[in-house]
């Protein structure tokens, strides 16, 4: 098929799949929560790819890196702008340290799970040992508030509270993962096969963030206060792909090299600035494109990476549930986190799906793969298993 059209036709998916993804309203209660955050496109990118009918052959894929840099930079662009200073400071010193404190409990207990995984079970050299284990650690690490945010209106008014919480955690957790990738493309740079730089990651880490500051500079003074909203939609889009291309270019991170970005700008423009309605406006359409990219590029069902990815997803979701019980019991009357509320944590999001796929594209060898099949397997087990076990907890009488 004419790489034209294949762009074309993702799009058009996209943005058709962007209008229904979150509404299964008609669906039985039980289908609508299994496929509440929209994973299914996953499957259709999988039936339309290699593995699959072959209407998009291996060959094409590589062509379609320009389009997959715009959704990477698209979604390291839409979390960074989610961190404001102003807002961040508003949100409650406890809640905060949750945060931090389950993500680096879950990022350490699944570095450790995979590197040993990475070494014993699939024979990868120490290095990529090391970079594939940083990873699959970050994409586990992070929430996503999505179904958290579905579900919302379903669950006890009682629960509104720890609620409201588990959300700012899950938007807030995606910051320190985003940081790890840019650390590991710095330090364990592509061109070296995953080899530990320590001083060229440091040069590396300072141009990165150079290049942001210089990046968001070089939009602010673009002139879009003459270009009408269509045209200034255009402008945006082509920067997306800017700081995406200079990223592969140099072989660092899209996702880390947007964050930074994006952070700087969020900072900076006013908060009723049109690029920020425009972009939350495509959010869903990018949101279904980057899930049907994701299975195109799922080519691995080795029974290994299965075990690993079971593996991976129970300690997580234990780690998780005795991270925020640890904090939770600390936390003031109006904070109160219900008993086993890490669970409702459960959902990775597309994120998580980002951070594999930016893996595979930018290094060598067999341990992205092995990576990427690890993180899509996970994801979707989470994504399926989350609606109900936000409810479980959430519907918990805690008395």
């Amino acid at each position: 098929m004419n790489l034209v059209w294949i762009v074309i036709i993702i799009i058009a998916v996209g943005f058709l799949g962007g209008r229904f993804v979150f509404s299964k309203e008609r669906f039985p209660a039980v289908l609508r929560d299994m496929f509440l955050t929209g994973w299914e496109f996953i499957l259709l990118g999988l039936a339309i790819g290699p593995l699959g009918l072959n209407i998009i052959g291996e060959e094409r894929l590589e062509q379609l890196d320009p389009f997959i840099a715009l959704g990477l930079g698209w979604a390291g662009l839409i979390f960074g702008t989610q961190l404001r200073w102003a807002d961040i400071l508003k949100v409650d010193r406890s809640i905060l340290k949750l945060t931090l404190f389950q993500f680096l409990l879950v990022w350490l207990g699944l570095f450790t799970l995979f590197l040993f995984l990475a070494l014993v079970l699939f024979n990868l050299p120490l290095a990529e040992s090391i970079a594939s284990a940083c990873i699959v650690a970050a994409a586990g690490a992070i929430s996503s508030p999505t179904a958290l945010s579905l579900i919302a209106p379903s669950l006890p008014r009682s629960r509104a509270g720890a609620v409201r919480n588990l959300r700012i955690v899950a938007t807030l957790d995606v910051a320190p993962a985003l940081v790890m990738i840019g650390l590991v493309f710095c330090f364990f740079p592509a061109e070296s096969g995953g080899l530990y730089m320590p001083r060229q990651g440091v040069w590396l880490l300072l141009y990165s963030i150079l290049m942001a500051i210089a990046l968001s500079i070089l939009f602010l003074n673009f002139g879009r206060d003459r270009l009408s909203n269509e045209e200034d939609l255009s402008v945006f889009i082509g920067f997306i792909v800017f700081v995406a291309g200079i990223a592969f270019y140099l072989n660092l991170s899209p996702l880390f090299l947007s964050l930074l970005t994006g952070i700087i700008l969020a900072n900076i423009l006013k908060t009723d600035d049109r690029i920020f309605k425009m972009m939350y406006a495509t959010e869903k359409p990018f949101y279904v494109i980057m899930l049907i990219v994701t299975g195109l590029w799922w080519s691995s069902f080795d029974l290994k990476i299965w075990f690993a990815a079971g593996a991976i997803v129970m300690l997580r979701l234990l780690i998780k549930m005795v991270a925020v019980d640890l904090v939770s019991r600390r936390l003031s009357k109006e904070n109160a986190l219900p008993e086993k509320a890490g669970l409702a944590l459960c959902a990775q999001g597309v994120l998580a799906l980002a951070i594999g796929l930016n893996f595979l594209l930018v290094y060598p060898g067999d341990g992205p793969k092995l990576v990427f099949g690890v993180i899509v397997m996970t994801t979707i087990v989470n994504e399926i298993a989350a609606p109900f076990l936000i409810r479980r907890v959430m519907s918990e009488d805690d008395s």
